[in-house]
């Protein structure tokens, strides 16, 4: 983990770009465009615990093991996607989304944002991780992005942005 971010892709070659994805995004600590979404996180630069659930329907918030959690559209152009860190560095696929191309939810939780951004860079990778994440992926219909809670700082800094 690079630059307290990590990219969930559609494989649409390069990069997200920073001001679409965040422009007009209520959500703050992810930011979406198309089939290309960033997700970010209060580490730099180091380990963070991460693990994704992509589900057939909306698998539920996990508001009591969270401080932040929100929601956003998400629609990637082809049936497979993969988080990529920070430059492109790395990828790891997520396989076959459950319909295909088209409109999914996403639901990021976050953990220990403050923590992980007071730390700035965790110098041993076997540590425990600071922080941690929970990306939720399921087919949904269009809707409006959504906060659920959020109680960290760094949400907060980044929901006024």
């Amino acid at each position: 983990m690079h630059a307290g971010q990590i990219y969930l892709q559609d494989g649409t070659p390069g990069l997200p770009d920073w001001d679409r994805c965040f422009t007009a995004n209520p959500v703050g600590i992810i930011g979406v465009y198309g089939g290309d979404a960033i997700l970010l996180t209060g580490l730099h630069t180091g380990h963070v615990g991460f693990r994704v659930v992509v589900a057939e329907a909306d698998p539920g918030p996990e508001l009591a093991a969270y401080e932040d959690v929100v929601e956003i559209d998400f629609s990637p152009a082809t049936a497979t996607v993969a988080l990529v860190e920070w430059a492109g560095e790395d990828a790891h696929p997520l396989g076959e989304l459950p319909a295909g191309p088209g409109n999914y939810r996403l639901r990021y939780h976050a953990r220990g944002m403050d923590a992980g951004h007071e730390l700035d860079t965790a110098e041993e990778h076997d540590e425990d991780p600071v922080d941690d994440y929970l990306l939720q992926v399921w087919p949904a219909p269009p809707s409006a992005p959504g906060i659920l809670q959020v109680r960290s700082e760094q949400a907060r800094r980044r929901l006024e942005r």
